[in-house]
């Protein structure tokens, strides 16, 4: 699992690095065009440029606080007590630096806050919900398609991480058997370990992962809540 959550990181490391790359610029473009006036020997206003420079430091300081929320949460595996809304939120903003995700997907989301919280480990919770999201990402790449949807709802004594895309699912044949190591037939990188891990790091908090086809096909993240 610590090697799942390692490759998770890397998958977005270099969209991550290209959102650094597009701030830095916002930065970089107005003082190139002031030097380059000082140095024609012109007189810079550079309150024209101030909107924009500032609008790069917000961007920058986005994606710096994302990468810090990342390392922070990759290593918290105590038991606390979690609003699975948030956490859904908080690893879709991550997920941004996914460039299908971030230009193509058409996300829907239905994540009120306020519910009761579940107990469990942050890094185990969102192992599971991003190998979710990785795989509904790499059904609609596949597919041609782009509507992607993230729910929580709580109901008998659980909450409930939905995710459900477009794509055409899982093949019949293959449905008793995808929460299985290595099961799955796709290309590397991928090793057919995604929804087991999931499922596996649910397992010590009394969760796990399932697929659903009502009320239309999607996967469940299930955990109970904590007690009052």
């Amino acid at each position: 699992m610590r090697r799942e959550r390692l490759a998770q990181v890397g998958r977005l490391l270099k969209g991550t690095v290209h959102n650094i790359s597009g701030a830095m610029q916002m930065l970089r473009l107005p003082l190139d065009l002031m030097e380059l006036r000082l140095a024609q020997g012109g007189v810079q206003d550079i309150s024209s440029k101030l909107a924009a420079m500032q609008q790069g430091m917000t961007r920058l300081a986005q994606e710096v606080d994302l990468l810090g929320a990342r390392s922070a949460h990759n290593s918290d595996v105590r038991a606390t007590l979690l609003d699975l809304s948030r956490l859904a939120e908080q690893e879709l903003a991550f997920w941004r630096a996914d460039m299908f995700f971030k230009h193509e997907a058409q996300l829907e989301k239905d994540l009120p806050l306020g519910g009761r919280p579940v107990r469990a480990s942050y890094a185990d919770v969102a192992l599971a919900f991003n190998a979710l999201m990785a795989n509904a990402l790499d059904s609609l790449r596949d597919s041609g398609q782009n509507g992607l949807a993230v729910g929580h709802v709580q109901r008998d004594g659980q909450a409930l991480l939905t995710v459900a895309d477009q794509g055409p699912g899982p093949r019949p044949e293959m449905i008793p058997m995808m929460f299985e190591p290595f099961a799955g037939d796709k290309e590397p990188p991928h090793d057919g370990l995604g929804l087991y891990l999931a499922r596996a790091a649910l397992t010590p908090w009394g969760g796990g992962v399932a697929w659903r086809s009502q009320p239309r096909p999607h996967f469940e993240l299930a955990l109970p809540l904590a007690s009052a």
